[in-house]
């Protein structure tokens, strides 16, 4: 067994969380711990806090590592010797660790009732005891925000509609009350309501997992996860080029904010992961990522002409990254000078059983999410085949990819034309 201390947030200004990488017999396991340092203090190479004066407690904080590591190696060594030797599988790795390491003990009786398993739940999120199941990864603070916002509904709605909410009563007539609750008193979009319905379902599959919940019917096809496509935008090559071209010289702001901005239309890469881009990851004409902040996924992108230029224009590094929401609103402030995105763009959403048409300057609509979908729609558009584009965006099937790209009708046009256009231009031998 190999155990590697690695920092969640390596970027982070403040204190980052800690992970144990657990490598043993094929397995590659996460298991985060109680510490957390602020990234300037840790020696990226010895995998420890630095010995430095001003962090004096390096050494009490390095021992509790060593302590954690010794611990993890002896709880492994344990289970070995009472099972024959057989291997615990991470899932089963991570229940003894969270017990003997973090005193996570079994539920008592209260916690076996649905509003305190759910809390629970959140509260494990939020402090890294729980992470998702097939990356290993903690759950992002968006996703612990969604389920805090089903929870707080849930708990209006048991009071407003003087229902009780608990696993044996969760079945098809709360889930039409419950939605009917959504939709008209509360007037919530289509998506939003999927989403508390999604967070329900979700937490009782881990309540029936762990045998604590019997009532399956929120596995009946009544009970249903509902969803709409939304209309979002893209950025074609046309008005990225004008991004590129503004003369932003005064303004240092936002000239950073343009460039990081292409730097991921011409990547295809999350924020999460273009925003923390180093040096030492671009190499010979490719951007390797070895683990990508959402996914955990490697993936390899050769160096887009654009990004060069930009590159070369920060001496070799990339424009400094700030927080999502900040880049966001400068986007929009950014998206005001360039003249092609005044055109007017229509979204249609569906709120409280109605569908609703909003108007927008397309420059209004504006986000980092806008570049990813940019770089997976203009590259389909020029021909790229879906496979290459779906290794970048990490899309598993073509059916969820061409949902994202969303072309419109002019669009599929001007793609249809390209390939005629190919077609005639071949040369038969």
């Amino acid at each position: 067994m190999t155990i590697v201390f690695t920092l969640k947030n390596p970027q982070s200004q403040t204190q980052s969380s800690i992970y144990a990488r657990i490598f043993y017999e094929g397995f590659d396991f996460k298991f985060y711990i109680s510490e957390k340092i602020n990234p300037k203090y840790w020696d990226n190479k010895t995998k420890r806090a630095k010995q430095i004066a001003k962090f004096r407690e390096h050494p009490e904080f390095n021992e509790r590592l060593n302590r954690i590591s010794s611990d993890i190696q002896t709880i492994y060594r344990n289970y070995l010797n009472d099972h024959n030797n057989k291997v615990p599988n991470p899932e089963k790795l991570k229940l003894l660790l969270d017990k003997e390491l973090k005193k996570i003990e079994p539920k008592t009786e209260k916690e076996k009732s649905f509003f305190p398993f759910f809390e629970n739940l959140i509260n494990q999120s939020v402090n890294g005891g729980r992470v998702q199941p097939t990356s290993g990864k903690p759950y992002s603070k968006a996703t612990i925000q969604v389920y805090k916002n089903t929870f707080r509904r849930l708990k209006e709605f048991q009071a407003t509609r003087k229902r009780i909410i608990d696993f044996n009563t969760i079945d098809v007539d709360f889930y039409t009350d419950f939605t009917e609750y959504l939709s008209k008193r509360l007037n919530l979009a289509t998506n939003t309501i999927g989403k508390d319905i999604k967070t329900i379902k979700t937490i009782l599959n881990e309540a029936t997992e762990r045998g604590i919940n019997t009532n399956l019917q929120f596995k009946s096809r009544k009970f249903s996860t509902t969803s709409e496509q939304t209309d979002s935008i893209y950025l074609s090559e046309t008005e990225l080029k004008e991004i590129e071209n503004l003369d932003l010289s005064s303004n240092q702001r936002l000239d950073n904010v343009r460039d990081l901005f292409l730097v991921g239309c011409y990547s295809g890469l999350r924020f999460s992961d273009f925003s923390i881009l180093k040096p030492d990851q671009m190499k010979n004409g490719f951007i390797e990522i070895k683990e990508q902040t959402k996914t955990g996924n490697p993936v390899v992108i050769p160096i887009h002409q654009v990004v060069t230029r930009i590159i070369q224009k920060h001496n070799g590094e990339l424009p400094r990254a700030i927080t999502n929401q900040r880049f966001n609103d400068y986007l929009k402030e950014l998206g005001v000078m360039v003249q092609s995105l005044h055109t007017p763009f229509e979204t249609t959403i569906t709120k409280g059983g109605m569908k609703v048409l909003k108007r927008f300057n397309k420059y209004e609509l504006l986000t980092t999410h806008a570049a990813r979908r940019s770089f997976a729609t203009n590259e389909y558009l020029n021909g790229t085949p879906t496979i290459t584009i779906m290794a970048v965006t990490g899309h598993r099937t073509e059916k969820a990819f061409l949902r994202y790209i969303k072309l419109n009708p002019t669009d599929h046009a001007q793609l249809l034309k390209l390939h005629w256009e190919k077609r005639n231009n071949m040369k038969i031998v």
